[in-house]
């Protein structure tokens, strides 16, 4: 067996119980650069430059590669964010938010998202080879929230001999006991965070380390198909580290949010709360305004309405603008980005309410600039 889950006699080792064939999946068991026939570079805005909408949506909706899910896989049902289970490293905290890639980016609502890892020493839980049958630290799963978002806090993963740096994911939808959709991908991390960790404790303890990304075969293949996942890291090894990864998916089943068998309120979950309000969301891209950031959106009203737009991240606002009253035909929405808010992924949850009372809410994800 070696380091990317393939046994000597050319096998891949799979204790999962595989979803049906679809087109994702036939170009995914082909090779992962087949999911490239929609992928690009994920492309966060940067620079001075204003980005057009389109690229907006671009960088939102580039699809995840599917990938092989390795030999450690072990399904232990394990719901909980804090998966470290007294496992010792650098604090790791991920963002991973799902979208349906060919279905407007929306984020999908109730998907089941595990994660799995190695620690420090390059060991799996619950691996008789590893010695840690019956355990089931750097596991775990979590079901995506309206906005398509799961929070997991972990530590660094460690490395082993054949294979660089990498974390796990899998993402599966249900309908009772049944799977009706499962992918498997890799996240990646930069070459420079590895090498701070690995000077620390307790993974300064090892040494040998024989792969690079650069080397690295499931690397190379996500390099193919056009998009890493690579979280871009804020933190050190001693104060920890936190990032964002976008997953986009096609293929995915009609989402059980909108489905007849979701909540009769009808507002959890999907992108649209009530559809009777006349008013739409037609264009969103970051501008500079002086030396101030700003996310502008392109708004179509048929009536008059109140607009209330907020920019979503951990949890919590860090921006928002609200306008009581908009005329109808086409306006423009300013959002103001303080100076202290870092760039990366955030939501924007934009409410329209006309003036009967009715609401519609839009949430959308989007990649806040450098200031």
């Amino acid at each position: 067996m070696n380091g990317d889950g393939i046994k000597s006699d050319g096998i891949e080792r799979d204790r999962s119980k595989r979803g049906g064939m679809t087109r994702r999946r036939a170009l995914g068991l082909a090779g992962v650069a087949g999911a490239a026939y929609v992928a690009g570079p994920l492309r966060p805005f940067g620079g001075g430059d204003a980005a057009a909408p389109e690229e907006a949506d671009a960088a939102s909706c580039v699809l995840a590669p599917e990938v092989t899910e390795g030999p450690y896989w072990v399904d232990v049902r394990e719901k909980r964010s804090d998966v470290r289970a007294g496992q010792s490293g650098a604090p790791l905290t991920l963002d991973l938010y799902v979208y349906r890639s060919d279905d407007s980016c929306e984020p999908e609502q109730g998907a089941v998202v595990d994660i799995w890892h190695c620690n420090a020493s390059g060991l799996y839980s619950d691996e008789a080879a590893n010695g840690t049958s019956g355990s089931t630290w750097l596991r775990g799963y979590q079901e995506t929230d309206a906005q398509g978002h799961v929070q997991f806090t972990t530590i660094y993963p460690g490395w082993y001999s054949g294979r660089t740096v990498h974390i796990h994911v899998r993402v599966r939808t249900f309908s009772g006991s049944s799977t009706t959709y499962n992918f498997t991908t890799q996240i990646f991390f930069a070459e420079e965070n590895s090498s701070a960790v690995f000077a620390t404790s307790p993974y300064n303890s090892r040494s040998g380390r024989d792969t690079t990304n650069d080397e690295d075969m499931i690397y190379q293949q996500e390099v193919q198909a056009g998009n890493v996942l690579m979280p871009t890291l804020s933190g050190s090894p001693s104060a920890g580290y936190s990032g964002t990864v976008g997953i986009g998916l096609s293929g995915l089943p009609a989402s059980s949010s909108n489905s007849s068998g979701s909540s009769s309120s009808g507002s959890s979950g999907s992108s649209s709360s009530d559809t009777s309000v006349d008013a739409s969301l037609l264009s969103r891209r970051f501008i500079h305004a002086g030396e101030r950031r700003e996310l502008l959106l392109g708004l179509k009203a048929g009536e008059r309405i109140a607009a209330d737009a907020k920019l979503m991240r951990g949890g919590r606002a860090i921006a928002h603008k609200k306008i009581g009253a908009l005329a109808p035909g086409k306006r423009n929405l300013a959002v103001p980005i303080s100076d202290d808010t870092g760039a990366g992924a955030a939501q924007l949850r934009l409410t329209l309410t006309d003036r009967a009372g009715n609401s519609r809410t839009i949430h959308k994800r989007v990649q806040i600039p450098a200031g």
